[in-house]
């Protein structure tokens, strides 16, 4: 089996697994299943009360669990797949203890969307909540690869920036973390 299929099946299972993104090393899991979920808070050690954000592997699949305005459309058909996480209403299927929106973004990583093919996988970086990114498997804490079951390893990947995080509120832009992505290209795109 390859590795990318028993990492996916490693999630689809309810279990946990560090993989590489884009911007850094991920702990996923299947951002649906409940249980999940909370051996994601466990093992960062990450309080309840900063929920995750998740990766999609397209628009699609995003509507499937939230509901997109159409400016939220144009922002996801703009600047992603890229370094945007777009925050927004989520449905039902998604459990409480995820986050009380929908934090999604759809990767430029084609591994990390081949993860997400089957459903959202938390996106959250591999490391104990308020320790340092992890751009190699060498940089993640014992503590955190103990409660793994699965390392998708790809040697050191480049540091950069993670992503903008932003929700449209009333028309507005409102940005919660500072990214490659400006606040004034966010507007302009909607002002196309």
């Amino acid at each position: 089996m390859k590795k990318v299929e028993k990492a996916r099946q490693t999630i689809a299972d309810g279990g946990l697994v560090v993989y590489p993104t884009e911007t850094a090393y991920g702990l996923g899991a299947n951002a649906l299943n409940e249980e999940a979920v909370e051996k994601v808070y466990e093992a960062k050690q990450r309080p309840r009360s900063k929920g995750l954000t998740v990766i999609v592997s397209s628009l699609e699949m995003a509507e499937n669990f939230a509901y997109l305005s159409e400016k939220e459309k144009v922002l996801v058909e703009e600047f992603m797949p890229g370094p945007l996480t777009l925050v927004v209403d989520k449905k039902d299927s998604v459990p409480d203890n995820l986050n009380d929106k929908f934090v999604f973004r759809v990767s430029s990583s084609p591994l990390a969307r081949e993860l997400a093919s089957e459903g959202p996988v938390v996106a959250t970086s591999a490391n104990i909540s308020g320790e340092k990114t992890s751009y190699s498997v060498d940089d993640i804490s014992e503590d955190l690869l103990d409660r793994v079951d699965f390392v998708l390893n790809k040697g050191r990947l480049p540091s950069g920036p993670t992503s903008t995080i932003a929700e449209v509120r009333n028309g507005e832009i409102y940005i919660y973390r500072k990214g490659p992505i400006s606040q004034e290209e966010l507007e302009d795109a909607l002002h196309d």
